[in-house]
């Protein structure tokens, strides 16, 4: 049996079964890691995490054989690439390059690559390409590893889901959404035309099963038919695949989501999970880590990559094996000189006595105790220091709403509409603001030039409305500004 484990936030989702082309599914586990231990898939509370997992493990009796991570994190980013058909080298190569802008040095991260179509006429391939630090993924590998279990494999998220809606989904529908809930964050996967193009992550903050919360679940599609509308993609959307509501939920939500604007019919996920009708539920909740038990290729495994650096440092070029022979014969020098030196030995034990004395003498003994104390202490206050490292990190990656920000929403307003700051949510890095304009049209031109502004990740505006005592249109306009907007240039 094969063991494919979700991470993300503090939910782990392990699911059980065997592994290949065509997985078959048998249990599905889920647990709550021990609160703040993980947060964006950022190991923050190394010890806390690796106790629960071990202790969780062995109360489940889940196989410690043939397991595979599915990671989901914001530090890991991914790209839809198009790459000519090349070797396997000259391919890592070349997407390496497409990622020369983000600004991260090639020996710290490593690549994996997922293949979601290919044209034959171009004889390019598709590839879902993504890039992970190093470090990251290590901690992992080291929990695992002092758990007695050794990683057969790493992908993230993104690519895991991706691969299985491209397989699984396409046959039923080329132009679809996969909509994933899971707890209080809700994921969505856009193909067009067969073809993977978009993927965002929504966190909700309403109680789930409450109208709200669906409400929350359908507003997280408006912002891919923003998207859509962003790329003048024509296509209609055939269907919504849910995966993570019971079914008694369908026929509401059907409801919610065109209350929304979204006419496209919903229907739960019956591809590729269990059989089990007893599994059929918890299998949903658990897509990410079911899409683990799928085999996506070696080149979407980051541990494939890990191994190619390790073979490549094996080489050994000609000046190293002149060192080795010079290294041969000082060895056997030294062994020559050795038994002279031995024979010197014999003939001063009483010295060594002396010595051997010396050593385990109390004072001395005393004296490597409180080395290796102060030793600990050190290494314990590492150990914090990298800790609050890490948030440090994780806390510049947030977007701020500078006078920067504000400008450019003022500046791209000039013309079409006034505006009004409303609020800045911190959480969700999102601006809101009101936009009025004595023309209905000038209002829309100017949340089409929103939309094309690199620092907002995502514009959601409501109807406009009609003011009557200043005789202009008023539409409430919500921006979701991309990671580090706002933030401080570091040197």
């Amino acid at each position: 049996m094969s063991v494919s484990v979700y991470f993300s936030n503090q939910i782990i989702q392990i699911a059980v079964g065997k592994r290949g082309k065509k997985a078959s599914l048998s249990n599905v586990y889920t647990t709550v890691a021990p609160e703040g231990s993980i947060i964006n898939g950022i190991i923050m509370d190394f010890d806390a995490l690796r106790e629960h997992l071990r202790s969780y493990w062995r109360a489940n009796n889940i196989p410690t054989k043939d397991v595979y991570l599915v990671l989901n994190s914001n530090k890991i980013v991914g790209r839809n690439l198009e790459v000519p058909n090349m070797n396997a080298k000259n391919t890592l190569k070349f997407i390496m390059r497409e990622f020369s802008d983000m600004q991260r040095e090639d020996e710290d991260n490593v690549l994996a690559s997922t293949l979601i179509g290919q044209d034959r006429k171009s004889r390019k391939r598709r590839l879902y390409a993504e890039l992970a630090p190093k470090e990251q993924l290590r901690e992992f590998i080291t929990i695992f590893m002092e758990m007695g279990i050794e990683l057969k494999g790493i992908m993230s998220s993104e690519g895991s889901i991706i691969s299985y809606a491209s397989k699984h989904l396409t046959p039923y529908a080329k132009t679809f959404i996969l909509q994933i809930v899971n707890g209080n964050l809700v994921s969505n996967v856009l193909f067009v035309d067969g073809f993977f193009r978009y993927y965002n992550s929504v966190r909700c903050f309403n109680v789930p099963g409450t109208q709200e919360y669906l409400d929350d679940l359908a507003r997280s599609l408006n912002q891919l038919e923003q998207f859509m509308s962003a790329e003048r993609i024509t296509s209609q959307v055939e269907k919504i695949f849910i995966a993570g509501t019971s079914r008694d939920d369908i026929s509401i939500y059907n409801q919610t989501v065109r209350d929304h604007g979204v006419e496209s019919p919903c229907e739960l996920v019956n591809t590729g999970l269990s059989s089990n009708p007893t599994l059929a539920h918890e299998s949903q909740k658990a897509l990410y880590a079911i899409s683990g038990l799928y085999d996506q290729g070696s080149d979407s495994n980051f541990l494939k990559h890990f191994s190619v650096k390790r073979e490549d440092a094996k080489t050994i070029d000609p000046m190293l094996k002149k060192s080795f022979i010079m290294i041969f014969t000082t060895l056997i020098v030294m062994l020559v000189a050795f038994g002279i030196v031995f024979s010197m030995r014999l003939s001063r034990d009483s010295e060594y006595e002396k010595l051997r004395d010396y050593n385990t003498s109390p004072s001395v003994t005393l004296q490597v105790e409180q080395y290796d104390n102060m030793t600990a202490r050190r290494d314990a206050v590492l150990a914090k220091y990298n800790s609050i490292n890490t948030v440090v990190e994780t806390l510049k990656s947030y977007p701020v709403c500078s006078d920067e920000v504000i400008n450019k929403i003022e500046e791209t307003a000039r013309g079409y509409a006034t505006i009004e700051i409303l609020s800045f949510n911190a959480d969700e890095g999102k601006v809101s603001f009101s936009a009025k304009s004595a023309s209905v049209n000038d209002i829309y031109k100017y949340i089409d030039k929103l939309l094309e502004e690199k620092i907002f990740r995502t514009v959601d505006h409501t109807g406009y409305t009609y003011d009557t005592s200043d005789n202009l249109y008023d539409i409430h306009v919500n921006c979701t500004l991309a990671e580090r907007v706002g933030q401080p240039e570091e040197e």
